[in-house]
């Protein structure tokens, strides 16, 4: 789990955002699309819809620093359904990654402790949905 120090850097960041709103989360698929084009097809040709619900998980689990083991089961579930949109683990890393590049240009006075306070977060996140892909995976089989 995130220690104290972690989850304060992630919310003095989150309170730091230039651009609270889904916006930040349009630029994120921007740059995902950018970085990886083959990815475009798994998603809609807007992707607005996306990136609110995206949005929308950052602020839960930035409101959640403290109770992140409760949605531990939702993330799980998240991870999941992800198997049905062909979502592949290596997948993961690079979307942590395109989000940690876009958090950057949208938090005032981004630092490498904001960086490394959102990876343990964003990796934590994945951890989960991992684990949810393989055990739907592994029950379906």
């Amino acid at each position: 789990m995130l220690d104290d120090a972690t989850k304060q850097q992630v919310l003095s960041s989150a309170l730091r955002l230039r651009l609270a709103s889904s916006a930040l989360t349009l630029d994120f698929y921007d740059r995902l699309f950018d970085r990886a084009p083959e990815l475009r097809a798994m998603f809609p040709a807007d992707v607005t819809a996306q990136a609110d619900k995206l949005f929308d998980m950052v602020l839960v689990l930035v409101q959640s620093l403290d109770q992140l083991q409760m949605l531990g089961p939702e993330i799980e579930a998240l991870g999941a359904r992800h198997l049905h949109y062909d979502v592949t683990e290596d997948q993961y890393a690079l979307v942590c990654e395109v989000l940690l590049d876009t958090l950057a240009q949208h938090v005032a006075d981004w630092s490498e402790a904001d960086r490394n306070a959102w990876s343990v977060l964003l990796n934590h996140v994945c951890d989960l949905m991992i684990t949810g892909a393989r055990n739907h995976a592994s029950s379906a089989a």
